[in-house]
């Protein structure tokens, strides 16, 4: 397995992102330097259904359960690579098809479409106590307080979960304005759920800056948080792109072939990982540049 440790010229001035990529050979863990890809190694090598990342802690879905593992992006001297999982699903939860990590809370999704509100703080010492927040009709992604279902797209809050409509939603950023991916279009959360684009969306992604990427059949939407208008480009490859991510100055993509796409705002480029099936990708910490 490749290490993660950077080349002295990689990432001096832009940083370093880790980015982790969740597919049937295990999760990924990629380091990025503003649209550089640099060395991935595997961080597990269980068979990964989802994956959510903070720049302290990762968790990952399996067809077995939830796995966590603490980690020290800010210490490059870390093997984030490597990290130690804990199996926190606990009786509760087998088969996963979602996760997020909030500032508060670790939210699973299950096969069966019911799902999990687990509380944390600090370190993975114990699982959390799960809290069964709903059911859905099988629930696809979680992001920042929205749950994407094939019923539905709902709120996550105190009260459990709430429908806010449409059907068939692949992907959900809460990021900003909420967006949703449809199977009938791309859709944004005003008074009321409001068409951007028609045709089968996969994955939506925002950095809560004002821009935002989406995917699909129309091909690659961006929207500038300068315009604040939708322009259609095409994708960096031509694999299915089926999920997307935004943070730290980046937006990821992952291929159904497993190709990493990446952009700083100026451009694609992309590595193919060689890791069948993937599922989902994540941002998570990293160091700052000089």
């Amino acid at each position: 397995m490749q290490t993660l440790t950077e080349k002295r010229v990689f990432g001096a001035k832009t940083g370093v992102t880790d980015v982790f990529v969740a597919t049937d050979a295990g999760v990924a863990a990629v380091t990025v330097s503003a649209d550089q890809i640099g060395a991935f190694g595997l961080a597990s090598r269980e068979p990964a259904t989802a994956v959510a990342a903070t720049a302290n802690r990762l968790v990952v879905g399996t067809d077995e359960g939830v796995l966590a593992a603490d980690i020290d992006a800010a210490d490059r001297g870390a093997d984030v690579a490597d990290p130690t999982f804990e199996s926190i699903g606990g009786d509760a939860i087998g088969a996963v098809s979602a996760v997020d990590i909030t500032p508060e809370e670790i939210v699973v999704a299950d096969g069966d479409g019911v799902v999990y509100g687990g509380e944390h703080a600090g370190a993975i010492t114990e699982p959390p106590v799960w809290e069964r927040l709903g059911t859905t009709d099988g629930g696809r992604a979680i992001d920042a307080g929205l749950l994407a279902a094939a019923d539905g797209v709902y709120r996550i809050d105190d009260d459990g979960l709430t429908n806010t409509g449409l059907t068939d939603v692949q992907r959900v950023t809460g990021v900003g304005q909420p967006l949703a991916a449809t199977a009938d279009g791309l859709f944004r959360l005003g008074n009321g759920w409001q068409s951007v684009a028609d045709g089968a969306f996969r994955a939506v992604a925002a950095d809560g800056h004002g821009h935002a990427h989406a995917v699909g059949e129309a091909g690659l939407l961006v929207r500038s948080a300068e315009e604040g208008a939708w322009a259609t480009t095409t994708p960096p490859v031509e694999a299915p792109i089926v999920d997307l991510a935004a943070d730290r100055g980046i937006v990821v993509g992952i291929t159904d072939d497993g190709t990493l796409c990446v952009t700083a705002g100026d451009g694609w480029r992309h590595q193919r990982l060689g890791l069948p099936g993937a599922q989902g990708v994540a941002i998570g910490g990293g160091t700052d540049g000089s």
